[in-house]
């Protein structure tokens, strides 16, 4: 069973899913503005979620729900850094996926480390928010509590050195 559509982690910070209905392979019954989706700036894991809706600013960034080593990590940077900035300056951020659970879950562990928590106060900060079932996956879990505060800590330009 799929937790609500999104949840609140922290203060203006939300992770969530997509609905099943709002993909862009499916025909929209009416082009009316959506009005039920209280977000300034959206960030979208998922490939085939539609866009967000007028007036919200999006960073769209399609990745799978497997291995972290199948996601391209200087593209990874840039979603967070863009949510990050939008948080931070107020911002009502939603990070979302498919279902709401890991690819969203990766992203908003990432801000909340880069916030200042543990990787381990992170994942559990999601899951409460989110339920028990958020970042079940174990490759995105364990490259979080190894990686990620050497991942925030690095520049693009120092990796390449």
């Amino acid at each position: 069973m799929y937790p609500q559509l999104f949840s609140m982690i922290a203060p203006n910070l939300f992770q969530g899913g997509t609905d099943d209905l709002d993909v862009i392979h499916l025909p929209v019954t009416n082009n009316r503005k959506r009005t039920d989706l209280p977000f300034d700036s959206i960030v979208t894991m998922y490939a085939w979620a539609r866009p967000a809706d007028w007036n919200v600013q999006e960073f769209r960034y399609g990745v799978p729900d497997a291995s972290i080593t199948d996601i391209d990590l200087t593209r990874l940077r840039e979603a967070v850094e863009f949510a990050y900035s939008r948080w931070k300056s107020g911002d009502r951020v939603l990070i979302r996926c498919q279902a709401g659970l890991n690819r969203s879950g990766l992203v908003t562990a990432l801000l909340l480390i880069k916030d200042g928590h543990s990787p381990e106060s992170a994942i559990s900060m999601i899951r409460s928010g989110r339920g028990d079932d958020a970042l079940f996956n174990t490759s995105f879990t364990d490259w979080l509590i190894a990686e990620a505060q050497t991942f925030l800590n690095t520049s693009p330009s120092q990796k390449a050195a």
